[in-house]
């Protein structure tokens, strides 16, 4: 059996529901509708039975479940050793960060990771991938990556996370905003506001999505970008306002925008290791997690 099909099957079973699995896969629905057809017609069997709200396992999918997971996970602790083994004795770090995180933490952090000299053990080149959580979770599951900086509150599955600070949120509104003068912002004023909103797929703009509806907060959103300097710029020519990482704010001072508090809120987020439960941390990646840390710390 192939292990992709494999992965699309727990990931389905997991999910519930074809096009949450597909977004947690990175796939389109007929992509992973076609993944999982050919492992019925593999089995000559059916795993699913399809109903209005979703997806549920049949008997024979029942039985399968435990069985596919021992083999990825086998699989996946094989992989392990070999790339390990060939990644440290050539002296690579690699290492997952979402974009929301990466050009804020990355620069000073490798410095740091740099300067440590024995501390990094045999590491002399990191490789580096800026992606979704969802993808880089796989990646990681996979063996592909060492460790990933993440923020919560995505939740990952089957994996191990260690805390290393806290990121508070602000909005970010144009300088000639009302709420700029007044050095915070009401709900009020947040549902009255245009909004210039971060994609769902990344998890900071789930989050703000989440946090949003659960305040009745239904703004009217002109642009959803994938760039987080975009929605800065964006706010900044008077587009609209954004709730957005304190870390950004830093780092996008300009006299077009201000950040200010949401009266009566606390918004925050927090950073994250995620570790591969039960993998060996190498002295590499542990080294450059307290360098990450270090910086969080900082802020």
């Amino acid at each position: 059996m192939d292990s992709i099909l494999l992965r699309a099957f727990l990931e389905t079973a997991d999910a519930g529901s074809l096009s949450r699995a597909a977004r947690q896969l990175g796939l389109s629905q007929p992509s992973l509708t076609g993944q999982i057809q050919r492992l019925e017609q593999e089995l000559a069997t059916s795993l699913f039975t399809r109903h209005g709200r979703g997806m549920a396992l049949t008997e024979a999918g029942k039985t399968l479940y435990p069985r596919a997971r021992r083999i990825l996970e086998v699989m996946r602790e094989t992989e392990d050793v070999v790339r390990r083994e060939g990644a440290e004795s050539h002296g690579v770090l690699r290492v997952g960060v979402i974009p929301t995180i990466a050009p804020y933490v990355l620069p000073d952090a490798l410095r740091r990771w740099r300067a440590r000299g024995d501390a990094r053990g045999d590491a002399d080149r990191v490789e580096l991938r800026e992606d979704y959580s969802a993808v880089l979770a796989k990646l990681l599951l996979d063996g592909m990556l060492d460790v990933v900086i993440a923020a919560q509150p995505y939740h990952f599955d089957h994996m191990d996370i260690e805390s290393l600070g806290v990121d508070q949120l602000l909005v970010a509104v144009p300088a000639q905003h009302p709420a700029a003068r007044a050095g915070r912002i009401t709900l009020a004023q947040l549902r009255e506001a245009p909004a210039v909103t971060l994609d769902p797929a990344h998890c900071l703009g789930e989050q703000v999505a989440g946090f949003c509806s659960s305040q009745q907060v239904q703004p009217s959103v002109v642009c959803r970008s994938a760039q987080l300097a975009t929605v800065l710029e964006l706010v900044g020519t008077g587009v609209g306002v954004s709730i957005v990482p304190a870390i950004a704010a830093v780092r996008h001072n300009t006299p077009q925008c201000a950040y200010v508090p949401l009266t009566d809120h606390s918004l925050q987020r927090e950073i994250v290791a995620v570790w591969r439960r039960g993998a060996s941390r190498p002295l590499h990646a542990q080294t450059f997690v307290e360098c990450v840390r270090d910086v969080v710390r900082g802020w």
